[in-house]
Parts: C-alpha cells; structure tokens; sequence
C-alpha cells in the first residue's frame, strides 16, 4: 500500500478558493443567460403591441423580467398621475402585493419620487442609512425593504413613472451592474408603454 501523502494547507486553501470563484462564475453567466433570455422575450412582445393589447399582461411581462434580471422577487411599477403628480402602484409582484396595489406616493415622497424628478436612477444599498428613503411604505406594508433600485421611466419631455425593484432572492445588496440591467428594462418598458397607447 503507497504512503498517504498529506497535502499541504496553502494548496487545500487555494483548491477550495478556486472551486468557489469557479461556482461564482458559473453562478454569474446563468443569471447573465437568464437576463439575456428575459429581455429578448420582452423585446420580442414589444413589436407585437398594438393598441389593443391588454396593458395589465404588458405591465406584469415588464415587472416580471425586471426582476429576474436582477435577481429578485419583489418590484412594482409606477405610473405618474399627471393631475396629481402622485405615483400611482399599477402592478406589484411580492410580499406587498394586496397592500401596494393603486396605493399612492404623494408628489415628493421617498425615493421614487426623487428618481422620477431627477431622471436619474438610484442604486441603495442599505435603505437604513439612505437619507432620501421613507419608511412610510414599509409601515404601511409590513415590509422590510433592504436594499433596492429604483429607475425613471420617461420619453423626451414625457415622464411616464418609476420601475422599483426590492430586496435580492440571495439577501446581498444590489450592484451597479443590476442597475445598467434595469436601465436596459426601463427603456424597453417606456417603448412597450408609449406603443400600447398607440404612441410608438
């Protein structure tokens, strides 16, 4: 029988390092994969919108490939009610679901509304530490929000709303890249919406 040969520390440290970075990878190019499918099938529904397509099934298509493209199970969509200049809850996926649907963000509450006035997204990390995060959603809901993105939705001098989503499946914040993604959805969900209205 061979001598058992040990195999040194620094080596087992290093093989089991690279078996995680190898599953990290592999993790990353199945939620890339699955991010490339969801938009495609979005940009794909797009050139089939007409007037007369149902906008609920549009919203929920829009919402459901937001979230699996960044990975999570909680999002909504908001519409800008132009006489009130509130954001109205249109379509909630998630754990708020009964209690956000139509309810309404009075003009220059929370984040969202901050997005929609600025144009410009908004990536938080810790929504504790995030000065521009209300609370008033979460004590509504019973919620938890930890971490979240919120985009514009918007069309030359058009604002059409915000697509928010909220909290990730895996626990861990959001990142940059999760952000450029929903960019890419809030886009194809602005074309969707200004085509259903017959506008595009």
């Amino acid at each position: 029988m061979p001598p058992v040969v040990e195999i040194p520390r620094e080596i087992r440290e290093e093989f089991y390092r690279l078996k995680q970075e190898k599953q990290t990878l592999q993790d990353e190019l199945f939620r890339l994969r699955q991010t490339m499918r969801s938009l495609a099938n979005l940009q794909n529904r797009i050139e089939q919108i007409t007037p007369e397509s149902d906008p609920r099934e549009l919203i929920h298509l829009i919402l459901t490939t937001a979230l699996e493209a960044v990975n999570s199970n909680n999002g909504s969509l908001m519409l800008l009610d132009e006489k009130t200049n509130d954001l109205v809850f249109v379509h909630v996926i998630g754990k708020a679901k009964t209690a956000l649907l139509n309810y309404r963000l009075t003009a220059g509450q929370g984040i969202a509304h901050w997005v929609v006035a600025s144009r410009t997204p908004k990536l938080v990390m810790d929504a504790r530490a995030e000065p521009l995060f209300s609370p008033q959603v979460d004590q509504f809901t019973g919620f938890l929000t930890i971490s979240l993105i919120c985009v514009p939705l918007y069309h030359n001098d058009r604002t059409l709303g915000a697509l928010e989503v909220v909290n990730t499946i895996s626990g861990e914040p959001f990142k940059q890249e999760d952000v450029d993604v929903l960019q890419l959805v809030a886009r194809l969900a602005t074309l969707a919406i200004l085509k259903a209205e017959g506008g595009g």
